[in-house]
This record gives structure tokens, C-alpha cells and sequence, in this order.
């Protein structure tokens, strides 16, 4: 069986003549004695002055192929083919074609060496049609999963009914030929097109993840973005997104790419829990049931030597260790148990542990310490970032979710939580260290220890109905889908007791119902436990004096906040709505992207949402404070047309 031809020759030439002087000779070039003899004649040609024409045009060309049976030597073949063709003026009168074929045994050596080589090189066996659409998913899918990896995060998992909504979207979008984001609700979504003049250019499934990835450089980690500048990198790492759907669309050089994310991702107040820095967040900073062991001897370490780590101011603001200490007893004070003191040898041990830990840019317990523990780590790339001694307490606190208070605990998931309340505790010290890659690291120290197996219910009780130890009323929300009264969270304080907390509620209630009805939305209803949870916060803020949003939060929020150098002033509740209503005039309501300078008015009146949830607090400063909480929390991209319709004629 013959192979198809592996090597080919190409000889050309042209012959232009007049009739007069055609010449019969066409005699077949002999096929030379060396391969390095084969070459391509140039085209020649040659005519008359102005008073001919050309009558004639001959073409001769010849190919010679090497063609090689199973178990026999190669053979030359050469082809020569001969046209002829006559002109009148510009018109053909006159074409004929003739083919020759010669076989020649003898095959020189350096072709016989070629035939051996390039059919050693040739693969074997049938290839694999290839399946575009799988393919550039699966490139879409490694691409994430590098990515996340360099942050820590789980890798996603590609879906293949996400792919069928995600393949909808793109073939819509390559027919209306625009880029906007879907209504869907249930997924998160990156968009990538590019366009060439070339109708057969297409794009990797990596390319598109590349360019949404590069927003790492518009990305502050460590705290809530400003913008969404960043979004589709955040999308592309966040951390409980655990399914991807990807799909391509073309229509010429222009290609749209379109991903889905389940869970979806981008949720305010959750970016610094989901979008880890490079190299991710050790996982010992959220739970401390995974304890890595150290090996060698603390004693042989040099500890914040050589500059391993920065100096303390670097890295916390305000007077941190008194901070820290009120946090924690005001936190113990909600549960009923005595207070902690400030134990400066245990501060220095703390310390000492804080600067091993920044030295090596990594989070893990001391082993074999005589002391309880609760460690911290915060990392941002803004090298002025600071920290106060708040932030690691409230952290530590929030734990409080996962703690069930009847019961021995199975696991050491509020570990923090229950170390901060620990009953039998009774000092405390801390310790604070900034790593060269701009981590802080916070340790603190108890004794005696805590979270012992068998003492969890006698040490760790649950908050108390007034734990502010006040003679205060119970608010009861008019209108609470929750029936019967439910204590005040303390806002009526010593520095708040000129503050009417029910009367405010109310009137942030009104004001909101006002605005929401210009617009034609559901009024809220106030509810008793939001309400209760919002009051927490707004006591965090002026304990703080830092108007930030609360982390991991499941509601919307708003937060406002009003000096007077008149400490007894109290701003209304009107004052509060209207400020973040007023964003109005920033608002485009033609636009479905997400409004950063409208995001406090969008929350006032989404659609969606349908309670709501007032606290209010004062500190020695002369500031307020008003934080409102919202359910279902708002603000979600790619709803904002849907939810926040204009204003009513």
C-alpha cells in the first residue's frame, strides 16, 4: 500500500512568445543528480515593442513526488503538465493542458533520509476530534482554580446546567451585540469581549479570566472596597463561591465570554472574609481547632530581629491596650461574669509570640503555653493601615453564632467567643506585631486558661436580658412581625440616657415609609431583634469612634454619624434618612451597574427589602451615631433596575 506523498518538488517556469517564433523544443528538464540542485525558476517573460502582441502563453511545471511501498525502496514519480493558451486581445481564444507522468527506481540517498526522518517524526494512531466548547471551559475552570489557589481558596467545580444558563446569556448578548449583566439572582457574573478584524479569531479559555484577575493591582484587601473597580477579581477568588458555569459566543472577530458563580459573590460587607491576599489567610485565624505544631526551641529564636517586624505604632491607632481590655469587659459584662485585669509580664509574653508570628508571616498557637489564647491576623495592602483594640475582640466575639450554650461544645468552633468570657479567667495580655508584608498580628494571653472540656456551661453563660445592669424599659416595635417586648440592647447608657430610643425608632421608621412611597415600594416594618442587633453596632461605632460597616454582615446597612460640640445634641432621625436619601441626585437610574455614590439611597428605598432595624449611640466625643439594618438586604448587582424604580409623577 502506497503512503500519501511525504515530499514534493516545484518547478515552474513561463515562456511568453510571440506566434512567429514559437518554439517547438520542450524538451522535460532531467531531474538533477543532488537534492541540493532542486530549485524554483523565476518566472520569465519577454514580448515585443508597441506594434506586437502577445498571441501566446505557455506554462510548463513539473512536480516530482518520492512514494514508498511497504518493504520496498522508494520510487521518484514526476509529473510534468504543459499549457498552452492563445489570446485574442485580452480574451482567450485557445487553451490545452497535456500531463506527463515518468517513474524513475533509483531514489538518491539524501531523499531516502528525508522519507526515514519525517516518517519516524509522524504520530501514531487516530487523533481525538477535538470539542471546542468543553475544551475552553475546562482552560476557563484551570485558569480559576490557579488563581484561587494563590489565595488560598477552595477551587470551583465546573456545572454543567450553570454552562447552559451561562451559554444563553453569551449567544443573547453576541445577537444584541452590547455587554450587560443578566437579572439572574442566583448566580454571580463576569463578562469579557474582545473583537478582531479577523473573522476567525477566537480567545483561550484563559484569556478572559487573565483580564478579570488583573484587577488585583485596583484591589485594597484587609477592607471593604470603596468601589467595585475591582469586582471581577473578587468574583473570580471569592471564597464561598463553590461552582462554575462558562461559556462562549462568537458572531465574526467578536467574542463574548460569560461566567456564573454559585454561590454568587461581591456581597457588601463581606469582602475582607472572602477575598484573601496572596497566599491566602492561614486557616487557624478562624478556627482555632486547627493548630499547627512548632518545631525547635522559642528560647533559640531571635525574635523581631532584623527587622522581621515594624514598630507598634506602625500598627494600632488610639490607646490599644486599654481598648482591648474594655472591649473585653464590656463583652463579659453582656454574660454576667466578673472582669478582666491587664497583666503587663503576660503582655510581654504576648508580645513575644506576636513578633515569632510576624517574623514568619503565619498564624499558629504557641505550643505548650501556660496560658489561654486567642490570636488575630488582619493584612491590607495599604503600608499605613492601622488597627485598634477593638477589631481582634469583636472578631473573637462573633463567634457567638456557632456557640449553643445547653451544651458541652462538639467542636472548637467559638473557641475565641468562649475564651473571651471565661469565667474563671481573671487577667489578660496582649500583644501586637506588624510583619514586612504588611500583616498584623495580635496575641492575647489568659489566665487561667480556658475552654477546659466538662466547664463550658459553668463558664461561657448566655448574655443576660439586661446586662447593662440598668433599670431600663423594654422597647416593644410597633408593627413587629415578633410579638411581645424585647429589651433594650443598652442604648440608654449613661452617656445615652438623654436619648428617646423608641421615639428615634419611629421616626426613621416614618422618615423611610416617606421616601419609599415617592416611589412607589413596600413600606418597612420595624422589627424587635433587628432592632436589637442594630443597637449593638451603633454602641461598637461610638465605643470606636470609627464609622465602619460591620463585618460578615447577613443585613443591609446604613451608618451615619454627626459631631456637635455641644455633647448634649442629638440629631433627628430625619437627619439620618435624608442624608443618605439625598444620594439621589447621584443616581442613574437608566444604569443597572452598581451606584457607588447613590448605594446609601438605594438601600433606603429597595424594593426587596422589608424590615428594618435602628440603633443609635453617643460617645464622651460629642459624636452619634445611627446605624439601620435591612431584610433582605439590598444592594445587589445586576437588581438595581428592578429594586429601585424612579420617582413617581
Amino acid at each position: 500500500m502506497e503512503t500519501p506523498e511525504v515530499i514534493e518538488y516545484f518547478f515552474e517556469s513561463f515562456a511568453t512568445e510571440s506566434m512567429e517564433s514559437i518554439n517547438s523544443d520542450t524538451r522535460k528538464p532531467t531531474f538533477p543528480g543532488s537534492l541540493t540542485d532542486l530549485h524554483r525558476f523565476r518566472k520569465t517573460a519577454h514580448g515585443h515593442d508597441g506594434s506586437s502582441r502577445i498571441v501566446m502563453v505557455r506554462k510548463t511545471d513539473q512536480r516530482i513526488f518520492a512514494n514508498i511501498k511497504n518493504g520496498e525502496e522508494p520510487t521518484l514519480e514526476t509529473v510534468t503538465r504543459e499549457t498552452i493558451e492563445t489570446f485574442r486581445g485580452q480574451r482567450t481564444e485557445c487553451k490545452v493542458t497535456t500531463e506527463k507522468k515518468d517513474f524513475e527506481p533509483k531514489c538518491p540517498p539524501e531523499i531516502i533520509q528525508a522519507l526515514a526522518t519525517r516518517t519516524a517524526k509522524k504520530p501514531s494512531g487516530v487523533r481525538k476530534k477535538r470539542n471546542p466548547p468543553m475544551d475552553f471551559a475546562a482552560e476557563c475552570l484551570l485558569a480559576h482554580n490557579e488563581y484561587r489557589k494563590r489565595h488560598g481558596v477552595p477551587p470551583l467545580k465546573l456545572n454543567k446546567e450553570i454552562c447552559r444558563v451561562s451559554q444563553q446569556w453569551a449567544d443573547h448578548l453576541i445577537r444584541k451585540g452590547a455587554m450587560v449583566h443578566s437579572n439572574n439572582k442566583d448566580y454571580g457574573e463576569n463578562l469579557f469581549m474582545m473583537q478582531s478584524s479577523n473573522p476567525n479569531f477566537t480567545v483561550s479559555g484563559g484569556e478572559a479570566v487573565n483580564k478579570w484577575y488583573d484587577e488585583i493591582k485596583l484591589h485594597v484587601f484587609g477592607v471593604e472596597p470603596a468601589s467595585l473597580a475591582s469586582g471581577h477579581f473578587t468574583q473570580v477568588i471569592w471564597k464561598e463561591s463553590k461552582e462554575l458555569g462558562v461559556a462562549f459566543a462568537k458572531n465574526g472577530g467578536k467574542v463574548i465570554v460569560v461566567a456564573n458563580y454559585y454561590p454568587p459573590g461581591n456581597y457588601v460587607g463581606n469582602f475582607a472574609k472572602n477575598v484573601p491576599p496572596p497566599g491566602g489567610v492561614p486557616s487557624s485565624f478562624h478556627n482555632n481547632n486547627n493548630v499547627a505544631e512548632v518545631t525547635g526551641n522559642l528560647n533559640r529564636l531571635s525574635l523581631g530581629s532584623r527587622g522581621s517586624t515594624k514598630d507598634l505604632h506602625l500598627a494600632t491607632e488610639g490607646n490599644f491596650e486599654e481598648d482591648f481590655l474594655e472591649a473585653h469587659n464590656n463583652y463579659r459584662k453582656r454574660h454576667g461574669v466578673p472582669p478582666l485585669e491587664l497583666d503587663k509580664s503576660m503582655s510581654k509574653v504576648a508580645e513575644e509570640w506576636a513578633k515569632y508570628l510576624a517574623s514568619k508571616n503565619k498564624l499558629e498557637h504557641r505550643p505548650q503555653s501556660n496560658y489561654g489564647e486567642n490570636i488575630y491576623c488582619l493584612y491590607s495592602s495599604d503600608s499605613n493601615f492601622k488597627i485598634n483594640g477593638n477589631t481582634p475582640v469583636d472578631s473573637w466575639y462573633e463567634e457567638i453564632k456557632n456557640h449553643v450554650f445547653s451544651r458541652e461544645p462538639s467542636d472548637l468552633k467559638s473557641g475565641h467567643f468562649t475564651q473571651v468570657i471565661w469565667k474563671s479567667s481573671k487577667s489578660v495580655g496582649v500583644g501586637v506585631a506588624k510583619s514586612r508584608e504588611g500583616s498584623i498580628y495580635v496575641v492575647a494571653n489568659y489566665s487561667p486558661a480556658g475552654n477546659f472540656v466538662g466547664h463550658f456551661q459553668e463558664n461561657c453563660p448566655p448574655i443576660k436580658p439586661q446586662f447593662y445592669g440598668l433599670d431600663v424599659p423594654s422597647k416593644t416595635c410597633e408593627n413587629s412581625p415578633i410579638s411581645g417586648s424585647t429589651p433594650t440592647s443598652g442604648a440608654a447608657t449613661n452617656k445615652n440616657e438623654e436619648i428617646d430610643v423608641i421615639a428615634f425608632e419611629q421616626e426613621v421608621l416614618k422618615v423611610h415609609n416617606e421616601y419609599r412611597r415617592k416611589h412607589g415600594v413596600p413600606d418597612l416594618v420595624l422589627d424587635a431583634e433587628l432592632c436589637e442587633f442594630t443597637q449593638d453596632w451603633a454602641e461598637t461605632c461610638a465605643r470606636t469612634a470609627s464609622l465602619q460597616h460591620r463585618a460578615n454582615n447577613k443585613y443591609g446597612e446604613n451608618i451615619f454619624c454627626m459631631y456637635s460640640s455641644d455633647y448634649s445634641h442629638v440629631p433627628t432621625g430625619r437627619d439620618a434618612v435624608k442624608e443618605w436619601y439625598d444620594e439621589i441626585k447621584s443616581h442613574n437610574f437608566s444604569s443597572d451597574r452598581v451606584p457607588q455614590g447613590s448605594l446609601h439611597f438605594t438601600q433606603v428605598i429597595w424594593k426587596n427589602s422589608k424590615y428594618l432595624g435602628v440603633g443609635i449611640a453617643k460617645n464622651k466625643k460629642g459624636q452619634t451615631y445611627v446605624v439601620c439594618n435591612y431584610e433582605p438586604k439590598g444592594n445587589f448587582v445586576g437588581q438595581f433596575a428592578e429594586n429601585v424604580p424612579k420617582l413617581r409623577s
